[in-house]
């Protein structure tokens, strides 16, 4: 028995979120590009040295602050 192709594409999503302590906005941290500039992280990074005390800023009011990466 042969199987048929598939007619159904299932799609990758990944997101990075937290909420910024100065003004409570929800922020996936991956749909900025700025995120990346600098940066040697593989997507599902955590618990490493690379990984913790990351600095980011808000973009919504631009505050700077600090995340663990989990997973």
């Amino acid at each position: 028995m042969s199987l048929k192709p598939a007619t159904v594409v299932a799609t990758w999503s990944v997101s990075l979120d937290c909420d910024c302590p100065a003004c409570a906005e929800h922020v996936d941290l991956l749909s900025y590009p700025d995120f990346w500039d600098g940066r040697r992280l593989e997507i599902p990074e955590h618990g490493t040295e690379r990984s913790s005390n990351v600095r980011v800023q808000c973009p919504k009011c631009d505050h700077e602050f600090h995340v663990d990466l989990s997973y």
